[in-house]
């Protein structure tokens, strides 16, 4: 009896073991099978049978793009961060706008800027974006959008994810950013992708039909226009806008070292693009402290700092005089005086308590977008008018906080240093 009750036992152990063993090929095939999949569709650029890459579905704010372009088409990739992207929907965002605004001025040929905007991304990630792209959508051109409220302290922080991965932000969301639909989206939550992908069918199930409860205050906006939808209330705007105020005070340059560093790698990229035959265009977009006096009136008295010490020309003129050293063919344009111009004039641009430029902003961005486009590029004549120009270009005869000499001194006698120093490590880690 004892013996047979053994054999059992036995029995039932080698059933569990091999139970386990086929759950566990099971499982790891699944894995390798979703992962070959995943790696797959990454190299050929999300692409389905018919050529077109459906930049919605990863939640650009863009729609389809073909692989191959119509013989009529001069494409324009966009690069930048959550200004790039816009919270405005595609046609109204200043990619939109800008190519809305060449076509109307000239007929051939018909010029398609495709919104690869990323949020929480800088120029590093702007970099990798435009590699894996380009290999996909064979561009003409490029406009990357500087951010000067955070782009350098993102990477000075570590605010920037250490892998690019497409728009990785937003493409984890479970809903379209553009009008708050579910998406079908999987998400990385679990060690193994299979779980992932039954997480993810399992509340396209349960989930698919509610709400996402976003309130999009109007139909040209998306809802990232919506403050209490992505948690972004009024005391965290006043500390976001209080917090990129480092970027206007040389005294503390030294902290945004690595950010520096990587401007300045970024435009040997872009030089070498340009040497290679492709259009660039670098556009500096202002926070709003730098362009709204209103605001910097609340963020004295809220915080009781002393405004007037503060370059709110500082970032835009070291990348210029970057990009200068670089290469001084790298064509830079400073949106700031623009925005300040439009804003002393009584506009609003950006968004109520947002951060992010609204309906007004993004029309003036890519109307001095266009204005460079349309004679750089085209040879026809700018659109942004007299009066807004001749305003800028008084703004640029005023003398600055911080001298050209001390910016000067600061890019060969620190950050060159800098640069070279970690050029030489690289070299003996190599």
């Amino acid at each position: 009896m004892r013996v047979w009750a053994n054999k059992r036992l036995i029995g039932f152990a080698l059933n569990c073991t091999l139970s386990l063993v086929v759950l566990l090929g099971s499982l790891l095939g699944a894995e390798w099978l979703f992962r070959t999949y995943e790696r797959r569709r990454f190299v050929v650029g999300y692409a389905d049978t018919q050529g077109q890459v459906n930049l919605q579905a990863l939640n650009y704010n863009d729609t389809t793009v073909p692989v191959v372009k119509p013989a009529n088409e001069w494409r324009v990739l966009s690069f930048g961060d959550s200004f790039a992207y816009s919270i405005m929907v595609y046609d109204y965002s200043y990619s939109g706008v800008a190519a809305r605004m060449v076509n109307a001025t000239k007929t051939e040929p018909h010029v398609r800027i495709v919104n690869l905007g990323e949020p929480a991304t800088s120029v590093n990630d702007y970099r990798a974006t435009y590699q894996y792209w380009a290999a996909v959508l064979h561009p003409d051109a490029a406009i990357f959008n500087i951010f000067l409220g955070n782009d350098l302290s993102d990477i000075a922080f570590k605010y920037t994810p250490p892998q690019w991965t497409p728009n990785s932000l937003f493409n984890e969301k479970d809903f379209n950013i553009t009008d708050g639909s579910a998406r079908s989206h999987i998400p990385h939550k679990f060690p193994l992708r299979v779980f992932d992908y039954a997480y993810a069918y399992s509340l396209a199930f349960l989930y698919a039909q509610q709400p996402t409860g976003a309130k999009v205050p109007d139909p040209r906006y998306t809802i990232a226009a919506d403050n209490e939808f992505i948690h972004f209330p009024e005391e965290l705007f006043f500390t976001t806008n209080k917090e990129q105020l480092i970027n206007f005070d040389f005294s503390r340059i030294d902290t945004l070292m690595t950010g520096y560093a990587a401007i300045y790698e970024f435009m040997r990229f872009a030089s070498n693009l340009r040497q290679n035959g492709k259009h660039v265009l670098i556009t500096l977009a202002p926070s709003e402290s730098q362009a709204d006096p209103a605001l910097r009136e609340q963020l004295e008295e809220r915080y009781h700092i002393d405004l007037t010490l503060y370059d709110w020309s500082l970032p835009a003129r070291i990348i210029r005089a970057i990009a200068a050293q670089v290469d001084a063919r790298i064509p830079v344009v400073d949106l700031t005086g623009y925005f300040q111009c439009r804003a002393e004039a009584g506009e609003k641009l950006y968004y109520p308590h947002n951060t992010h430029w609204n309906l007004a902003g993004n029309a003036l961005a890519g109307q001095v977008i266009a204005s460079f486009i349309l004679p750089n590029w085209f040879g026809t004549l700018a659109i942004v008018p007299e009066e807004l120009q001749g305003c800028v270009a008084a703004k640029e005869r005023v003398e600055p906080k911080t001298s050209a000499a001390a910016i000067d001194a600061f890019i060969a006698e620190t950050l060159r240093l800098i640069i070279r120093r970690g050029a030489e490590q690289s070299g003996k880690q190599s």
